[in-house]
């Protein structure tokens, strides 16, 4: 039996979908004149003057004040997380997130 010798070859257009959708970020500066992005600026500036107060105590004396210390940080950096993802407006690129929910 012959051997062809044509080769198939196929091509993906996934790289050129990827760079053609993820070229620019949008920045929603309007965002932070809104309610929730004013309660976000709120929750880190007084998220960070929390910690910071734990932070200048003797926090690590007590175990009770190591998981204080710990859940405030923790939470402070997933607000500027979620601030960032808000103003970039990430948020309508994951339609698969239930945003109103997180």
């Amino acid at each position: 039996r012959p051997r062809s010798h044509t080769v198939t070859t196929t091509s993906s257009s996934f790289t050129a979908n990827l760079s053609a959708s993820s070229s620019t970020l949008a920045y929603d500066r309007e965002f932070l004149r809104t309610l929730p992005g004013l309660l976000m600026v709120t929750e880190i500036v007084l998220g960070l003057l929390v910690w910071t107060l734990i932070a200048g105590t003797e926090y690590f004396l007590y175990p009770a004040f190591g998981w204080v210390m710990f859940v405030a940080v923790f939470y402070w950096v997933l607000t500027i997380f979620f601030l960032i993802i808000y103003m970039t407006m990430t948020y309508t690129r994951i339609p698969q997130v239930p945003w109103t929910t997180v």
